[in-house]
């Protein structure tokens, strides 16, 4: 099974996954980590086609009205929302917010049905590990990891189900592998992973209606975005997928998306 482009070799499936951050702390061996920078590419690539198919008019994505994205009101989703609004900062919890909502359109665009409950509460909870309180800290291990097991620690507390607070924990530590397809990771860690790529990186955003994402913008900003990682871009432990995407990114090994990110709200 591939969880990357079929132009070269896929990282192995359990990279990414809480079992296998707790063994490693989130640190990529060298072929994962060329493996990583290849996810990147393809997204990237994938954006600049969709891009190019919508200015042709091949690519149409339907306007979807945020008010039929909810959540529902369910005990998990009030909890999952209740936990962070005192641990995340404004900023944080906005991007989580268009998580969810970005996250929620490009699943429906490419017909990927999700459950609503699980896919905001792993887009709401997919930064616990980014906390002043998360423990171990990003430079002892990959974020994305202590916050998978973080929420699947909090769920289990509150009583959930042990399959439900496990989807949750792989959505959020898969994330940061950045081509998850839903088919080998499930419809909620698709969900987180595409909808905070297009958050931070703009990939996707062909694939929903500009009055979606404006009407998402308009409601959660994107002010301020970048200062929340760029803060603590360099604490992170060397060779996690954070560090290491990061500076491909920076150093200009991976090309992004100019429209995407020089233009913001990036339609």
């Amino acid at each position: 099974m591939k969880i990357v482009s079929s132009s070269s070799s896929a990282l192995d499936v359990s990279v990414g996954s809480v079992e296998w951050g707790e063994s490693t702390k989130g640190i990529l061996r060298e072929s994962e980590q060329v493996q990583l920078i290849e996810n990147l590419k393809y997204i990237f690539s994938q954006e600049r086609l969709d891009a190019e198919r919508h200015r042709l008019g091949l690519l149409n994505p339907k306007y979807i009205s945020i008010d039929d994205l909810l959540p529902p009101d369910t005990k998990m989703v009030r909890e999952s929302l209740a936990y962070v609004q005192d641990l995340y900062k404004p900023t944080l919890m906005r991007h989580c917010w268009r998580t969810y909502y970005f996250g929620s359109m490009i699943a429906l665009h490419d017909g990927i049905e999700f459950d609503r409950e699980l896919g905001f509460a792993s887009a709401m909870l997919h930064d616990l590990g980014l906390t002043p309180t998360a423990d171990p800290r990003p430079c002892d291990c990959c974020f994305a990891v202590n916050g998978g097991v973080h929420a699947r620690d909090f769920l289990l507390g509150q009583g959930f189900a042990r399959a439900h607070a496990d989807t949750v924990a792989h959505a959020i530590a898969v994330h940061l592998n950045y081509h998850v397809p839903a088919e080998e990771h499930g419809a909620e860690a698709f969900l987180v992973t595409r909808g905070a790529i297009c958050d931070v990186f703009g990939t996707g955003v062909s694939r929903m209606s500009q009055q979606s994402v404006k009407d998402v913008l308009a409601k959660y900003s994107r002010d301020e975005l970048y200062s929340v990682f760029s803060a603590t871009a360099f604490e992170h432990l060397v060779g996690t997928r954070f560090e290491v995407s990061f500076k491909a990114v920076t150093s200009g090994l991976v090309e992004t998306v100019p429209h995407a990110l020089d233009l913001p709200p990036f339609v």
